[in-house]
């Protein structure tokens, strides 16, 4: 089916809902994930490349962290211009078998996940264009279940597999799952809109 997608990234919780849509779809059809971020051209000051850079570490960073929760190999590339036509040169020349995008986005300066990007890309790519569309306010987690089905997975991830977990706890943004082990107690937060998993020792 799928051997290579990719997936543009930033760092709204748009572009990170669709990286986990992604990710899981590569882990469950054996595929290989390419997450591109795209900047604009800088206008001429080293604070806008400085900030750029910034944003596409922080927006791998989660990809790789989720990607490696799955065992899915991923790899990054950043690369500066009009973000529609990038995006679709570059699925080209990649061999991507499809894009997943998120739509809506509304980090920093680049834009880049908007309505008409998503459209401009669906009207240029080569490829098979999904779009995932997380409105104002959506829960990507929505329920405790699956709160706690997240919740084990970074801990099995993190060789964790025997701790006992507690019901979530739902917060304004997040869930939050107590566990324990043998070796300690933990608190995994939950991004409610990304999906994005963090583990704290607390014990």
């Amino acid at each position: 089916m799928y051997t290579n997608i990719l997936v543009p990234v930033d760092t709204s919780p748009e572009s990170m809902n669709a990286a986990s849509h992604a990710i899981r779809l590569a882990d469950a059809v054996g595929a290989s994930v390419h997450a591109l971020y795209v900047t604009r051209p800088p206008v001429d000051t080293d604070d806008d490349g400085e900030r750029s850079q910034s944003r596409s570490e922080r927006a791998f960073a989660d990809v790789v962290e989720r990607a490696e929760d799955h065992g899915v190999e991923v790899e990054t590339t950043v690369l500066v211009g009009d973000p529609a036509e990038t995006i679709a040169d570059f699925a080209e020349a990649n061999h991507a078998d499809l894009i997943v995008m998120g739509t809506h986005g509304r980090e920093g300066v680049d834009r880049l996940f908007n309505g008409s990007v998503a459209e401009r890309v669906g009207r240029l790519a080569s490829v098979p264009v999904t779009t995932i569309r997380l409105r104002d306010g959506e829960q990507s987690v929505r329920s405790a279940l699956e709160a706690q089905r997240i919740a084990r997975e970074k801990l099995a991830h993190t060789g964790h597999d025997d701790a006992v977990i507690e019901s979530p706890s739902r917060q304004r943004s997040a869930w939050v799952v107590r566990a324990a082990d043998d070796r300690g107690e933990y608190n995994v937060h939950i991004n409610s809109a990304s999906g994005q998993a963090k583990l704290v020792q607390v014990g």
